[in-house]
């Protein structure tokens, strides 16, 4: 068995320069993910919430805002694949006396069966290496009726803060704009026929998925996003398996200023986004 459960790839991965990279800008990616927060967390009935568990949890600003929500009352429990995300959201936990975290993949961890009465995520279940194997025993771990309600990305097409900087990179450095297909990573989920398979393979009773449009907002000026999209996002990993010249690499910079820049509205750059919200009853 790896050190990462039955999932390597994404453990090395979320563990090294991607989770590293996650969690150096941890706050501005929050700020960024705000208003998909505010849709998934308006589909969680936490009143009916004793013992959560938040999958794929990251740098655990997700744990923290439900653990907010049941103080006095409930706990949270972060689950996650990257020790490095762990960390930061663990000191941000310093304080919080009914938030936990869990370092382990969720597709194999051994859950106490039924020990939570619901669980979510933010873009933390798209990873899995054996999706129907991941939510069967994530199902095992809610108590019969309860729900798990997450949101993950829609098609690329549909997302242009993956799909322009794509565009971008291809431009200046040849480099072929591939569709992510079903392998595990953002965009593995944003096929609704395939992810309902899985979730009525895994055994869920019922499940709904709904896509919304949104927007990804943020306040950092266009060079500072520029400077965020050479580091996070498809662009940046398609430049980086590019090997491109350093010539190729200030081109890239510069037409991402240009990209964010044609995106201001005010002091916000706006990107439009969609998602799929979905909620299963286990």
């Amino acid at each position: 068995m790896s050190a990462y459960g039955e999932n390597e790839d994404q453990g090395k991965s979320w563990n090294e320069k991607t989770g590293r990279s996650w969690a150096e800008h941890d706050q501005e990616m929050n700020s960024r993910l705000q208003n998909i927060s505010d849709i998934l967390f308006a589909e969680i009935d936490e009143k009916s919430l004793s013992n959560a568990l938040d999958i794929g949890c990251g740098a655990g600003a997700t744990s923290l805002r439900m653990a907010q929500k049941l103080s006095g009352r409930g706990a949270v429990t972060g689950i996650d694949i990257s020790d490095a995300l762990l960390t930061l959201a663990r000191e941000k936990a310093s304080a919080v006396d009914n938030m936990t975290f869990t370092w382990a993949d969720a597709q194999s961890h051994r859950f106490e069966p039924a020990g939570f009465d619901g669980a979510f995520s933010r873009f933390g279940v798209m990873f899995f290496a054996d999706p129907d194997k991941a939510f069967a025993n994530l199902r095992s771990a809610l108590v019969p009726g309860s729900k798990l309600v997450f949101v993950c990305w829609a098609p690329l097409q549909d997302n242009p803060f993956f799909l322009e900087p794509m565009e971008v990179v291809h431009k200046h450095t040849d480099a072929a704009i591939k569709m992510p297909g079903i392998a595990p990573g953002p965009l593995a989920f944003s096929d609704r026929d395939y992810l309902s398979g899985i979730l009525r393979r895994a055994g869920y009773r019922t499940a709904d998925i709904t896509t919304r449009k949104t927007t990804l907002d943020t306040h950092q000026n266009p060079q500072e996003d520029a400077a965020l999209l050479m580091k996070i996002g498809a662009g940046a990993r398609m430049l980086s398996e590019s090997e491109p010249s350093k010539a190729q690499v200030q081109s890239v910079r510069d037409d991402f200023v240009l990209l964010s820049a044609a995106k201001r509205h005010g002091d916000i750059t706006r990107y439009p986004a969609t998602i799929h919200l979905v909620t299963a009853v286990a």
